[in-house]
């Protein structure tokens, strides 16, 4: 038994002295926190970079709707510098653990910085994988003011209400850092980053007493649309990435076209015809869609996607056999058309956004016989054909009187 009790005593010992001088581990209490919601990265008037930062920090009762949001920024060679000046200005030390958002100016995009803040800063900082980006038309830190409202103070529902959308409409992609990182790096298909704006017809909190623009600029409106309320910052469509340098960017339709020929569409509408004649389709992710390619002598393939449809206006008394003998086939030739044009536009910028390279590397045994192809020298010669096939279910196709 006193063999048995020695070791128990030894552990014992061991615990009190390291209870002793626990007193040496750094600790930082929640409240000492400011807790970096979005990282936003401009062109530096001074210094190469301004970074902003929309920062939570904990209210006096640490309840969730006693916490607040602010927006500091700081220019920085580095995002290092920039943390540096910033802690010095506010009572609590910066938190990268519940970062959901990077957000870059088209300007700083346009400059391929995006891989190598990436690759300087993410282990540093200790930003998660899965943290999402973001290309902003305007600048950073007045989109971060923009998301900030006195009114709406919970940040992190706003960016969660980007997800929401991703899924139900389908007009913004879903990109995180290790995405954006695995396509970069492998090269068999380009990235296409969230894309966000300011809407300027709306009064900024930030100047008391401000108002609407008359004279605004239709684009520097919401999709060239003025509204009434809501904050300024808004998001819709897609920037379009060759490797890691953005080339251009695309409106929320021609977005929705790329995310099906991902295979990664899931609600959307589609508009058609005008007048009496205008239908409105709610349509719905068939499936991944079919992709067939040969790599010689110049790579050729063909996209077949498949997508569940319901009429939502329009010919709702149409007969099954109008439906199938007239307004299918004019549809599905509409969307093949579009595949194409979108394609044939991302083409031109050297952005494989379809991901075809996915399907072409099947063909290579290895990696090295992968990379000596070149696929994105090839990827100027590839023509592609597009095939969609719309099905409506048996209970509606009943309920058209066929």
């Amino acid at each position: 038994m006193k063999r048995v009790l020695k070791p128990i005593s030894a552990a014992i010992s061991l615990l009190l002295a390291l209870a002793a001088f626990s007193g040496c581990i750094k600790y930082v209490a929640i409240d000492e926190y400011g807790y970096v919601m979005t990282i936003g990265i401009d062109k530096g008037e001074t210094l190469a970079y301004r970074y902003c930062f929309i920062i939570q920090v904990e209210g006096d009762t640490q309840e969730a709707s006693d916490a607040k949001n602010i927006v500091v920024s700081a220019e920085g060679n580095t995002i290092h510098e920039a943390i540096n000046i910033v802690e010095v200005s506010v009572p609590f030390q910066l938190h990268f653990g519940r970062t959901n958002y990077l957000l870059f100016s088209k300007d700083v995009a346009q400059t391929g910085y995006i891989t190598r803040f990436i690759g300087e800063s993410f282990k540093n900082l200790g930003v998660r994988r899965s943290t999402k980006l973001m290309v902003i038309l305007d600048n950073c830190l007045e989109y971060c003011s923009g998301i900030v409202s006195k009114n709406n103070p919970n940040t992190s529902k706003r960016q969660y209400s980007i997800l929401r959308e991703y899924s139900s409409e389908g007009l913004t992609p879903m990109t995180n850092i290790a995405l954006f990182t695995q396509n970069v790096n492998a090269k068999r298909g380009d990235n296409i980053v969230t894309l966000g704006a300011i809407d300027y017809s709306i009064p900024s909190e930030e100047i008391p007493g401000s108002t609407s623009d008359k004279s605004i600029d239709p684009n520097s409106t919401t999709a060239g649309i003025k509204r009434t309320g809501g904050l300024r910052s808004y998001y819709m469509g897609c920037a379009v990435f060759d490797g890691g340098i953005m080339k251009g960017v695309l409106n929320g339709g021609d977005t929705e076209t790329i995310l099906m020929a991902k295979g990664l569409f899931h609600n959307g509408r589609l508009t058609y015809g005008e007048g009496e004649d205008q239908i409105v389709l709610l349509l719905k992710n068939g499936g991944m869609p079919k992709v067939d390619i040969s790599l010689e002598p110049a790579p050729k393939g063909e996209l077949s996607l498949v997508l569940q449809c319901h009429v939502e206006s329009g010919e709702l008394d149409v007969g099954y056999e109008k439906w199938n003998d007239e307004l299918k086939p004019r549809l599905e030739e509409y969307m093949c058309n579009e595949l194409k044009r979108v394609f044939e536009l991302c083409r031109s910028m050297n952005s494989d956004a379809y991901e075809i390279g996915k399907y072409a590397a099947m063909h290579f045994s290895s990696v090295e016989d992968w990379e000596n192809y070149n696929w994105k020298e090839r990827y100027s010669e590839l023509e592609m054909q597009f095939n969609v096939s719309l099905y409506i279910e048996n209970e509606e196709i009943n309920s058209l009187g066929g």
